[in-house]
């Protein structure tokens, strides 16, 4: 099984600008408010970033189908 490792808030803002999906439509995926997505995607650097936890960028990669070794299937 891959490791998900810990996204850059690059990464975070790559991934959804590349399907095309709106902040507001990403932390609703992952059941987030927007405040927090904010501050996931914040650059490091800034006094406003807190790293993403785990299990939410693990679910965006799963919503999105960019999880490496794991896929939705609909029931």
């Amino acid at each position: 099984m891959a490791e998900i490792t810990q996204p850059t808030p690059e990464q975070i803002r790559q991934i959804i600008q590349r399907h095309g999906v709106t902040r507001s439509e990403a932390a609703a995926m992952v059941h987030v408010s927007i405040n927090a997505w904010h501050k996931w995607s914040a650059s490091e650097g800034s006094g406003d970033h807190r790293a993403m936890p785990l299990a939410a960028w693990e679910l965006l990669l799963l919503k999105l189908g960019e999880h490496p070794s794991k896929k939705l299937v609909d029931a």
